[in-house]
């Protein structure tokens, strides 16, 4: 299984939906995220690589970003930015508890948070430059 297949399920088993959910708010098939998680066809057993537009659909359906489902099936080169703003672990938490206290949800061990933290960071910091 490629890190795109394993990531799909994560994703979904951590948004707490079903495959029958996922296909509804995406508009594909449940049995066809079935299989873009599995990697493979069940018939044929060839293997199955997501289409840049599922991958949109999914990204969608799941509030996780289009780039880094594209980057992770292999889509666009993984280009490292340099972290110019690094964010000091005690600053990520409490940011991820002001949002916690604020909205009422738990955001803890959800990558998708923490990358969005970081990305807001980096941007307010060149917004700061400008």
């Amino acid at each position: 299984m490629s890190d795109i297949h394993q990531l799909l399920t994560k994703i979904r088993t951590n948004r707490g939906l079903s495959l029958r959910e996922a296909a509804k708010r995406s508009g594909l098939s449940h049995s066809y995220i079935d299989i873009l998680e599995k990697g493979f066809h069940p018939k044929t057993k060839s293997p199955v690589q997501p289409s840049p537009d599922s991958l949109k659909a999914l990204s969608k359906a799941y509030g996780y970003p289009y780039e880094e489902l594209m980057k992770t099936a292999g889509y666009l080169d993984e280009e490292k930015e340099s972290d110019e703003y690094p964010l000091p672990q005690n600053q990520y938490e409490w940011i991820v508890k002001e949002a916690e206290k604020e909205f009422g949800v738990s955001l803890r061990d959800d990558p998708v948070v923490e990358e969005a933290v970081r990305d807001l960071v980096r941007r307010l910091a060149q917004m700061k430059q400008k």
